[in-house]
């Protein structure tokens, strides 16, 4: 019985893990994003959107990340850049409050969708809470440029 348990619990685990796969490509896209230079234009062409949020162009990955792929995903992304030094601590955390708000927004509506929700409602009050909770904490956090 109990061995039962735990050779589910490895299956179950092994499975989970495995449903991964696709980080291990999506990493090595973002490396070669990095070393092309693609990464650094991309984040050029997020800069006047990041603007109004006080943050630099380097925080647009980790947004499209958490915002596509989810925060749990996301979060990966968010820990690298954090560890490269690209975004101060308060940059990282006024990411982390619009992330926290609206995450995984295309997976979501997807799926609350077929729920019978309306997806643009939905795309539209977690876009409008995400943004003024964080203009409220960059307007703390950050110093304005």
């Amino acid at each position: 019985m109990i061995l039962e348990w735990i050779w589910d619990g490895f299956v179950t685990g092994v499975l989970k893990i495995a449903a991964l796969w696709w980080l291990v490509p999506l990493m090595i896209a973002i490396q070669v994003l990095k070393d092309t230079g693609w990464l650094a234009k991309m984040a050029g062409w997020m800069r006047p959107l990041l603007a109004p949020l006080r943050l630099p162009g380097d925080a647009g990955l980790p947004m499209v990340a958490g915002m596509a792929i989810g925060l749990t995903y996301g979060a990966g992304v968010i820990l690298q850049v954090g560890e490269e030094g690209k975004l101060t601590r308060a940059e990282l955390t006024v990411t982390c409050v619009f992330l926290g708000i609206c995450h995984a927004v295309i997976e979501e509506t997807i799926l609350f969708s077929a729920a019978g929700a309306n997806g643009l409602l939905l795309v539209s009050i977690r876009a409008v809470t995400g943004l003024v909770v964080a203009l409220g904490a960059s307007r703390i956090l950050l110093p304005k440029r």
